[in-house]
Order: structure tokens, then C-alpha cells, then sequence
């Protein structure tokens, strides 16, 4: 008896057929929430990184120091492209200019710029970026919120 035949009748027996392969259950795509908090928190790790070499640069040597920059300055082109993708099909109606802006940062670059500088205004993207999903809703405002009573 050929895997077909056998499927089939095991289909008949049990009467329900949820998809091509009987054995693999049904796995819920991720919330979008969860996604956006995952990309943030990889975001601002990484941005944390990237300062705090650029602070102790000059305790490194200048070879170790340009292949770490260089890493966490791709980790955050990365999460911001990333974070960019999930969020700028919502969001290009209402800030045009500022989306196209943000475009051309990320996808064209600056070739031959200094690779700091070029992170830092990547950076100050990032931290308007953030500006505007708070603004839209995507992101809750985080600040803890005290209670009157305790006042």
C-alpha cells in the first residue's frame, strides 16, 4: 500500500484533513506587537553597544575598534531596516517626507562616509522613528504611570 492510499483512508476514518501534512500542527503566525518589541529591544541593545564603544575608543586598539563599530553599526542598519520594513507601509501616508528620508538613509547609504558619523545620523533617524510610532500608536508610552493616590 503506497503513503497516499494510507493517508486517505486514515483521512475517511478520522473524517478531518487540516493541511498537506497530517503530522505538523498548525503554527500561529507571531503577533505583530511582539515582533516590534523584539526588533526595538535588538535595536537598543545594539545602539547601547555602539556607544559604548564609541566612548572607550580610545582604550581599543584602532583595528579591533573599527571591526566592533563596524558590526554594531550593521546590527543597527539591520534592526532598523527590519523595524523600518514592519512599520513603513502604516506610516507612509502620514509622514511622507519624512519616510522618504528615512528611505534613502537606509537603503542608499553614503558610500566612503565615516562610518560613526554615518551611525550617529542613522541613530537620530531611529530615535524620530521611535517619536512617530509613539505618536501613532504602535508603541505604548512606557513611562511608568504613578498612581494619584500615592502622591
Amino acid at each position: 500500500m503506497d503513503r497516499e492510499t494510507t493517508r486517505d483512508q486514515n483521512i475517511e476514518e478520522n473524517e478531518t484533513f487540516d493541511g498537506e501534512n497530517l503530522n505538523l500542527p498548525d503554527i500561529p503566525l507571531p503577533e505583530t506587537d511582539n515582533v516590534l518589541y523584539s526588533i526595538l529591544n535588538s535595536l537598543n541593545q545594539n545602539i547601547a553597544d555602539f556607544y559604548t564603544f564609541v566612548k572607550f575608543n580610545s582604550y581599543l586598539a584602532e583595528d579591533h575598534l573599527n571591526v566592533e563599530l563596524l558590526k554594531r553599526s550593521m546590527g543597527i542598519h539591520r534592526d532598523f531596516t527590519a523595524l523600518f520594513l514592519h512599520t513603513k507601509e502604516e506610516l507612509v501616508f502620514t509622514y511622507p517626507e519624512f519616510i522618504e528620508k528615512t528611505e534613502r538613509l537606509l537603503f542608499k547609504g553614503e558610500v566612503g562616509t565615516d562610518c560613526i558619523k554615518y551611525t550617529h545620523r542613522v541613530c537620530r533617524s531611529i530615535s524620530d522613528y521611535k517619536i512617530a510610532l509613539h505618536r501613532e500608536g504602535y508603541l505604548p508610552d512606557l513611562r511608568r504611570q504613578l498612581p494619584l493616590v500615592d502622591i
